[in-house]
């Protein structure tokens, strides 16, 4: 080989390698944080992934389980104290008892006399036997975007002691819908407690399927008016209030238990009855946006913040 030709080349492969030594000569240097020490959006998204890679989470899972192990350790690495809350329930469809665990979180040493608002999600994902179902944005991203808004809160102890957040087990169906006597089981275990204490919490915010490409939310028709108020008012503060729609009717949620237990509360929810995704395999991680999770991280911030000034 020429002796040029041999240098040259040499040259070139070896550049990268020394590049590497020597940082300051990077031109394109990710100046991105650690993935678990990234923010906002990227940290919701990245929360959701995580989720994600544990597999299908319907009840008694071992991803599942893992889900709430991840979550658990999240949020005590910034000052939260989660405490499981176990159950059983017979389900119809599958004709036996099952075990439910709901989690819920309160912040630092916080009493349920300072609760005033509750944030919550559900953290199973539909049975489908045979499929593998992920439930990418129902609801693993609303998750990711809770556990986000937990960090921020840590910033506002003070704020952050009037929330409680809770992480529903059993919210879908075994059969093919939700039902009076089949779904919620996460939501009506958890609402008993609120229907005989004699303070409750002032309001509820349920965040569900809020983190798919071109977001579109219809939130329920029955919805408690300042609530509305609250979600309207920080849409229009962040330019995003075409993304919320008013819908023509009630619809079957976590919301209702809580409701019914006299809590008042909001359903954040996308618009399924249109996602020709729903509740099949292409609910994965390829249809949830940073852009969607930023603007709900941003709506339910500020709901948050003019709810809790009351």
């Amino acid at each position: 080989m020429n002796r040029r030709l041999f240098f040259a080349l040499f040259c070139l492969l070896a550049a990268p390698i020394m590049c590497g030594l020597f940082p300051g000569c990077r031109k394109n240097k990710s100046n991105l944080p650690p993935e678990r020490a990234r923010t906002g959006a990227r940290a919701a998204y990245a929360h959701t992934r995580e989720i994600l890679s544990f597999g299908p989470r319907p009840t008694e899972s071992a991803a599942l389980k893992n889900t709430r192990a991840y979550i658990t350790d999240q949020l005590e690495q910034i000052g939260w104290t989660v405490t499981p809350q176990p159950f059983t329930r017979r389900v119809v469809p599958l004709g036996k008892q099952l075990r439910f665990i709901n989690l819920i979180a309160r912040f630092g040493s916080a009493t349920e006399d300072q609760i005033d608002g509750l944030l919550g999600a559900h953290i199973d994902s539909k049975f489908y036997p045979g499929r593998r179902f992920l439930g990418a944005d129902d609801a693993a991203s609303a998750v990711g975007v809770i556990l986000e808004l937990a960090r921020q809160l840590r910033a506002e102890p003070g704020k952050a002691s009037r929330i409680e957040l809770v992480f529903f087990d059993g919210e879908e169906a075994f059969g093919q819908n939700i039902s009076p006597s089949d779904g919620l089981y996460g939501s009506k275990h958890y609402a008993h407690h609120w229907r005989t204490a004699t303070r409750k919490p002032s309001f509820g915010i349920i965040l569900d399927m809020i983190g798919h490409k071109d977001l579109k939310i219809r939130y329920p028709s029955d919805t408690p008016s300042f609530l509305e108020d609250a979600l309207l008012g920080a849409a229009r503060e962040t330019s995003s209030l075409d993304r919320f729609t008013r819908s023509l009717n009630p619809i079957m949620d976590d919301h209702i238990a809580l409701n019914n237990a006299g809590i008042p509360t909001i359903d954040v929810i996308g618009d399924f009855s249109q996602f020709a995704w729903w509740h099949t395999e292409a609910d994965n991680l390829r249809r949830i946006s940073r852009d969607s999770l930023e603007i709900t991280l941003a709506v339910t911030s500020k709901m948050l913040s003019a709810l809790l000034r009351k």
